[in-house]
């Protein structure tokens, strides 16, 4: 379990949530990063995470901080 906010398996639910919040498909996203739509299925089903580079790119797309997005906006709140 991370310290606060979601727990590992919520990661992946978070990241989800954010991208349908952004308008965008996996497909988009996907080439948005420069990685496959499949990638971020297995980031969203909570399969694997993202390396460091895909978390600083998804942070300037959805204008987030990493901890925002891999912890939830209540817990940065806090």
């Amino acid at each position: 379990m991370l310290e606060a906010g979601r727990t590992d398996m919520e990661i992946g639910d978070g990241l989800k949530q954010i991208r349908e919040e952004n308008h965008l498909t996996q497909e988009e996203l996907g080439f948005r990063l420069g990685v496959s739509r499949q990638s971020i299925s297995s980031w969203e089903n909570n399969k694997s995470l993202p390396d460091v580079l895909s978390l600083l790119r998804l942070s300037d797309i959805y204008q987030v901080s990493i901890d925002e997005m891999l912890r939830g906006k209540d817990a940065v709140e806090q």
